[in-house]
């Protein structure tokens, strides 16, 4: 984790003092006003010179809370919000007149109306923050303060000026240094916007297009991902005699996800033209074994060849084990996988297995988002069951998948995949 400088720390201290609205700025100066008020009461080594300009000084201070309350209130903006800290400034002068004059311990509250100017864009501000520390200073001597008393007075507070004025100096930098950082922050999360959607476009591109060559077969398929880009993939395409189609769950979410979930679906389409499944799933595997070796990536999948003619679904599972046959009575059965998933080393070639498609039947393979959807554990799939039974068509199937999806908060943690392939009841 990297360890944020003193410098960085104190810039975004002041971008962030700049961020808060006047009221909220106003704050402590109250607090402080009133703390130095109370002082003044009941400390008796502190002279209170004057308990009329006391008096005025603590309803003025007041007043500017109530302005700052209002300029909040009706979200001001720009050089109008200098009155506040302004006001500040001669509050501060006529305490110090109230409390000692030239001897008052106050002249130091002139501190966060300071940082509170300096911190506005722009150098103009580092002048006004000076300009304001003088007011202050010089507000004594308008009530009636002399120098007999103290000979040095305009000495000692033009050099406090001039130190208040540094202050000014470094926290205007400072906030300038966050307010390009934080520019240069927005910027990057723009262009990173940008890209995950341009690489979620691709991702869309990349899902099957309508089925035209099995007409007593209807092919539907929805992805939510939890994500911009979703680690899950369904894809279908027409072979000789049939249709071949796969639902696939790689490890992990986000771009690394997407990007080995298109790897692994090409690959998979590389194998379309061979007889036997196990060529597609190794195929798979060894490409996540030696090329993305060093990610440590696996993927689930299911892939599946349908005979158009006769129904017949010739299908293996590398690990997924989330698919169901649901007959056109509305009994069903879950197509458990006995092997491992495609990445991860095995010594036995990934086996096959068979089901036929009857009218009516449905084949259902969704990934494991769609626990989540339920109660998380393997039993939910009843519920898809269910509803595939229920549905008269597989585009309703996966309209009703995805309203669960949309609606739960369950997508936010895991993207929710599901294929539909059903046969028309005639």
């Amino acid at each position: 984790m990297p360890v944020r400088s003193p410098v960085d720390s104190f810039a975004v201290s002041a971008i962030g003092l700049d961020e808060q609205s006047p009221f909220v700025k106003q704050l402590p100066v109250l607090g402080l006003f009133a703390v130095a008020v109370l002082i003044s009461l009941l400390v008796p080594t502190i002279v209170v010179s004057s308990p009329t300009a006391l008096i005025v000084a603590s309803i003025f201070i007041v007043m500017t809370t109530g302005i700052a309350a209002i300029l909040t209130r009706f979200n001001a903006s720009g050089p109008i919000l200098l009155l506040v800290p302004g006001l500040d400034f001669v509050a501060v002068g006529v305490l110090r007149f109230a409390t000692g004059e030239s001897a008052s311990i106050f002249a130091s509250l002139a501190i966060l109306p300071v940082v509170w100017v300096a911190a506005f864009d722009g150098r103009r501000h580092i002048v006004y923050a000076f300009l304001g520390v003088v007011i202050g200073l010089v507000i004594p001597f308008a009530l009636g303060s002399t120098l007999e008393e103290n000979p040095n007075e305009i000495a000692r507070g033009f050099f406090s000026a001039l130190a208040f004025g540094l202050a000014a100096a470094v926290v205007n930098d400072l906030a300038r240094l966050a307010r390009d950082r934080v520019a240069d922050v927005h910027a990057r999360e723009q262009l990173n916007l940008v890209e995950l959607e341009q690489a979620s476009a691709v991702q869309q591109a990349l899902l099957p297009k309508p089925v035209s060559g099995a007409s007593d077969y209807a092919f539907a398929g929805v992805c939510v991902p939890s994500r911009t880009i979703g680690g899950d993939f369904f894809d279908w395409y027409e072979i000789t005699g049939g249709m071949a189609f796969t639902v696939g769950d790689v490890m992990g979410k986000g771009i690394g996800a997407g990007i080995i979930a298109a790897t692994v679906r090409a690959v998979v389409r590389s194998a379309r033209n061979h007889e036997d499944l196990s060529v597609a799933l190794a195929r798979a595997s060894e490409c996540l074994e030696s090329d993305l070796g060093d990610t440590a990536a696996f993927a689930t999948l299911f892939h599946a060849r349908l005979d158009a003619s006769s129904g017949i679904v010739r299908y293996a599972d590398a690990g997924h084990g989330l698919s169901l046959h649901v007959s056109a009575d509305g009994t069903w059965r879950r197509l458990a996988s006995r092997n491992l998933p495609v990445g991860i080393p095995a010594d036995e070639p990934w086996g096959s297995a068979e089901l036929q498609l009857q009218p009516g039947d449905a084949l259902v393979s969704c990934s494991d988002g769609i626990l989540d959807l339920y109660d998380g554990s393997v039993e939910s799939l009843r519920h898809i069951a269910a509803l595939t039974a229920e549905a008269s068509d597989a585009s309703q199937i996966i309209a009703r998948i995805r309203e669960l999806a949309v609606a739960s908060d369950a997508s936010a943690d895991d993207d929710v995949t599901v294929l539909v392939v059903k046969r028309t009841a005639n």
